[in-house]
């Protein structure tokens, strides 16, 4: 097995453990967990039901050590936490939509259905989310809620039984993702993602109806720096990748 020199791939909140652990941890909200490192070989905080689940995907299954991803944390206005269970349970519809999702936009569209299939035969996914319900709108601006004892002890219990059963690596090569805009470390995608819903119904609440046209999409300007220029506004657009944008466009306008 090689793994690249720039392991984890996708860039976001996270903190990197023990080597040989074959534990993935996603923390759901904005958390506080007290987890030694040698638990664990990646253990990130996952706030979105879309781009957040691409990223632990590709982080994932570029490490065939990791065979076991523990969901933990409460649930938040974006129900990230459900898609990935969802996901675990359901698989991805051929439009890459995660199958039985509570969140409005779960989907993958930047993946493939090679990609999810090997995340889901790679590892297991459990299930410590508790509360599994949102307590409320999104907002992120949230401020950290502290793991409670009982929270760390089970977390730390679960994953050291995952650790001591293995399974062993699994058996095919790291899969190398590469996808222009989402690898590179440059925006606060959950932010990026909430300011262009924002502008996109803005725009459309202020626009009559037979001015908006459905149809128009934005003018790819780079897809490597993830950059588009929208021809009703004028506007160059920095967004998370070029395919996300256009699927997110479709959705807020009814073409899904």
């Amino acid at each position: 097995m090689t793994l690249r020199d720039d392991w984890p791939r996708a860039p976001g909140s996270y903190a990197t453990g023990a080597e040989d652990s074959p534990v993935a941890i996603a923390v759901i909200g904005k958390a506080e967990v007290d987890v030694p490192p040698g638990s664990y070989r990646i253990m990130g905080s996952l706030r979105s039901a879309n781009i957040g689940v691409e990223k632990v995907i590709i982080n994932i299954v570029s490490d065939p050590r990791i065979r076991y991803l523990i969901v933990c944390g409460r649930e938040d206005g974006h129900y990230p936490g459900d898609a990935l269970l969802a996901l675990s349970e359901n698989g991805v519809d051929e439009r890459m939509g995660i199958i039985g999702a509570k969140a409005q936009f779960a989907c993958l569209p930047d993946l493939d259905h090679e990609m999810v299939d090997r995340f889901l035969d790679q590892v297991t996914v459990v299930d410590l989310l508790d509360p599994k319900e949102s307590e409320g709108d999104i907002d992120w601006e949230d401020p950290l809620f502290v793991f409670e004892g009982w929270r760390n002890e089970e977390l730390l219990r679960v994953a050291q039984e995952c650790a001591e059963k293995g399974p062993a690596e699994y058996p095919a090569p790291p899969m190398h993702i590469d996808i222009p805009g989402l690898l590179e470390d440059r925006m606060d995608f959950g932010e990026a993602l909430n300011d262009e819903i924002n502008r996109m119904t803005d725009l459309m609440l202020r626009m009559p109806g037979d001015a908006l046209s459905l149809d128009s999409l934005n003018i790819t300007v780079s897809e490597t720096f993830a950059v588009v220029m929208d021809p009703v506004e004028g506007l160059m657009l920095e967004v998370p990748t070029v395919t996300f944008h256009r699927r997110l466009k479709s959705y807020l306008t009814g073409n899904e």
